[in-house]
């Protein structure tokens, strides 16, 4: 089962990931309020994120698409406010009629445009990317970029019943596919061996790159900022970027704006990607560790707790990486009503 078939609610590590996004929105603030822009993305059927971005950051302009017409009449069910919009595209049309889509919706004029690209499908990497690069041709200074991405190893084989002897011709065999899907903007550094699941995201991350600067070339005068880029896994690997069109003379006030030094999911660059290891809890487990984990030692941690196996992650292996993310980690409860 693929992470985009997954219920939502059995997807913690896609909610953490959906959090630190709006944490990072919430910095983005700093430097230039958000309540007048619009907030457009896939959002699948529960508009999950659309729920947060209205709840938190007050947005209202909020627009959902998907290509298929089912999911669509759920998201409209689904809509946190009925101003929420909820329209029937792919992400090709969305990106080259976005401006007429927000003319059609009743969202002329915003301050800006905050879009989130949730791709599922692995076989369409270089599609994505280029819809990517056309975006941002389309886009503004201070508009927000986010993509979701496939960044799985596994998912690179064009043909997963071929019988493939050895590791290195399943990497080169690798290699291959993704040389085919994503042409031009392959990084030159790239070779087989980085076909794994630590080294396949930062492949990924500099194709998007790559794409970036053929959308601004640094002669331009504008620049896409890389803030943030996570990778995580429900159940294939999944990589996302998230970033800012500003004005290349204003970049460094931006930054110290955001204080991005200072928040833990920080990207300074499209190499540094931070990996999400989110483990399954009991709440009475949680309660403890956002207890413990802010001054604790991992030693002491473990032993409050007992055990160091978590679903068959070591305690000791996530426990620094919870510390950064602990606050967004989600509360799954059962109730009847």
């Amino acid at each position: 089962m693929s992470g985009a078939s997954l219920p939502y609610h059995l997807r913690p590590h896609k909610a953490v990931d959906r959090r630190i996004f709006i944490d990072l929105l919430s910095r983005i603030e700093r430097w230039r309020p958000l309540t007048d822009y619009v907030y457009l993305s896939m959002g699948a059927y529960p508009l999950e994120d659309h729920k947060l971005i209205h709840r938190v950051l007050g947005i209202k302009r909020l627009i959902a698409f998907d290509m298929e017409g089912a999911v669509v009449a759920r998201q409209k069910f689904n809509r946190p406010v009925i101003s929420c919009q909820c329209i029937e595209k792919t992400s090709g049309e969305v990106v080259s009629e976005i401006d007429k889509i927000l003319e059609n919706c009743g969202f002329t004029g915003p301050d800006g445009v905050i879009v989130w690209l949730d791709y599922t499908d692995p076989k369409k990497l270089g599609e994505q990317i280029r819809e990517f690069e056309s975006l941002l041709d389309r886009l503004s200074t201070g508009d927000v970029v986010r993509v979701t991405v496939n960044a799985h190893p596994r998912e690179l084989i064009d043909s997963p019943s071929e019988k493939l002897k050895t590791a290195e011709e399943k990497r080169d065999k690798q290699f291959q596919g993704l040389q085919n899907r994503i042409k031009e903007f392959m990084p030159s550094w790239a070779t087989a061996d980085d076909m794994t699941a630590d080294n396949l995201p930062r492949v990924i991350s500099e194709s998007f790159a790559a794409a970036a600067l053929k959308a601004f070339p640094v002669t331009s005068k504008r620049t896409f900022r890389p803030l943030s880029i996570v990778r995580y896994a429900d159940a294939s690997q999944m990589l996302s970027i998230t970033g800012v069109i500003a004005d290349r003379t204003d970049e460094g006030q931006m930054l110290s704006q955001l204080g991005m030094e200072k928040w833990p999911f920080s990207s300074d660059t499209w190499s540094i990607i931070h990996k999400l290891v989110v483990p399954d809890l009991t709440l009475r487990e949680r309660l403890f560790l956002e207890r413990e984990v802010v001054a604790a030692a991992p030693e002491a941690i473990i032993e409050g707790l007992g055990f160091d196996d978590a679903g068959g992650i070591s305690v000791a292996d996530f426990i620094d990486n919870y510390r950064n993310y602990y606050r967004f980690y989600p509360s799954l409860l059962t109730a009847e009503l």
